[in-house]
């Protein structure tokens, strides 16, 4: 008898199809950027699933690994200028899933600048402004292109008639706060972007912004987005006057009914259809030309919003 179930199972396992492995899925969107007369960046779309990619190079007709990476992207140093070279992708599994290595990718092929970077940058857009108070405001600009790559930018201010860079940043820092201003005053900005091998791009056109006056109390602009029976309210708290604060109170009106959440950056309490909002340990003092972003969210039913915000007696706009 158990031979002859042995028997059985030996045929039933003879019967089973083998099951076929899977191939991963092959690398697409291979591209050359940033090419320079001896380097480029090589990205491609790959399978999360695979534990190394296979960058190879196709070389007097036959192809040959390069390198391996893990992140969908390459760096390529050491080219030859005036060169062209092709490259392909595959992905390898992990052993023991059942995965095989997936099929090449289309080729992709670079060449090589016939020397150095020669080129500007593109002419960055003029600056504009946000957020402006008595001593502060935030720059920011589009970016400017490259032939290879923009690698970062020159702020430049306008001072006494003369263009100064007051900071260099990366090419992606293109939002900047800017501090020390004078009160009242206006102020002019432009920007230079800068390529990897220092090509400079023509100044761009000029932006201006005036800062605001000094004021003899705190200013407060108030803001109440509605979605019926829900809302959020966020308050801005300007100092424009020229001392630091000591402390602040913010006072509105709320339905008896309303739900409120804990207020951000400030402490909430009611009393009958009024609210306060005051300051925690952190954020009583604000200095000159500082500003406090402040709110809180909830709803009401039948719906009557959050209004008549007053900053230590004076209305917020």
């Amino acid at each position: 008898m158990v031979a002859g179930l042995v028997s059985l199972g030996a045929v039933l396992l003879a019967q089973s199809p083998a099951r076929a492995a899977t191939p991963l899925a092959t690398p697409t969107n291979v591209q050359a950027t940033h090419i320079a007369d001896t380097s480029a960046d090589l990205y491609w779309l790959r399978d999360s699933g695979a534990a190394q990619d296979v960058v190879e190079r196709q070389l007097n007709g036959v192809w040959q690994e390069y390198a391996r990476g893990l992140t969908g992207a390459l760096a390529l140093t050491g080219l030859s200028a005036g060169s062209t070279y092709t490259f392909r992708v595959y992905s390898i599994p992990y052993p023991g899933l059942g995965l095989t290595d997936s099929a090449r990718s289309a080729p992709v092929t670079v060449t090589t600048l016939p020397g150095p970077d020669q080129t500007p940058p593109s002419t960055p857009p003029a600056p504009v402004f946000s957020s402006a108070t008595t001593t502060s405001v935030n720059v920011s600009w589009g970016e400017a292109t490259d032939n290879v790559a923009v690698t970062g930018y020159s702020l430049q201010q306008l001072v006494s008639g003369s263009w100064v860079t007051i900071r260099t940043v990366a090419a992606t820092a293109r939002f900047q706060s800017v501090t020390g201003l004078t009160p009242g005053t206006a102020t002019s900005f432009a920007v230079i972007a800068v390529d990897a091998r220092g090509n400079t791009s023509p100044r761009s056109a000029p932006g201006t912004v005036t800062t605001l006056a000094t004021t003899p109390a705190l200013t407060c602009h108030a803001q109440v987005l509605a979605f019926s029976p829900g809302f959020q309210v966020t308050l801005t708290i300007l100092n424009s006057t020229t001392v630091a604060t000591t402390t602040w109170s913010i006072g509105f009106t709320l339905a008896p009914a309303a739900v409120v959440g804990s207020a951000f950056n400030g402490l909430l309490t009611r009393s009958g259809a009024a609210g306060t909002i005051t300051p925690l340990a952190y954020d009583a003092v604000i200095n000159p030309g500082g500003q406090l972003f402040v709110g809180f969210g909830g709803s009401a039913t039948p719906f009557t919003p959050p209004g008549s915000f007053m900053l230590n007696g004076i209305p917020c706009t």
